[in-house]
């Protein structure tokens, strides 16, 4: 392992969520690292195991769209976004439809998210 175990459950959590969003399962993430599943399900799990080198870690996060700064530490110096900066379909077409809408329904339609989101 060639990281701290610090913040371990955090990296799985980020290469989860960097995964879903590109809408990829583990065995294609297995597939396209050339690695067996359960490698990649360990990488993603909170106690598991992590890349063992660098060039590991370098195509990890090619593969999964996001950059070794964000694996490592939850933000990217050129965003400074606290995640990946790929989105799924349907965000996708949430922002294209977000766009085709008037001021005034754009502003509906803030209020109605914050209203559905709110704990």
């Amino acid at each position: 392992m060639i990281f701290c175990s610090m913040n371990r459950a955090e990296r799985a959590e980020r290469l989860q969520r960097a995964r879903l969003a590109q809408g990829l399962k583990q065995q294609d993430i297995a597939t396209l690292l050339y690695k067996s599943l359960s490698t990649i399900k360990k990488w993603e799990s909170a106690t598991g195991a992590e890349p063992s080198n660098l060039d590991d870690l370098i195509r990890l996060c090619e593969v999964y769209g996001i950059t070794v700064e964000w694996y490592l530490s939850g933000q990217d110096k050129r965003t400074r976004a606290p995640y990946p900066l790929t989105l799924t379909p349907q965000q996708e077409q949430l922002i294209a439809d977000f766009d085709k809408m008037s001021p005034v329904m754009k502003r509906r339609a803030n209020k109605i998210m914050r209203i559905l989101t709110e704990n």
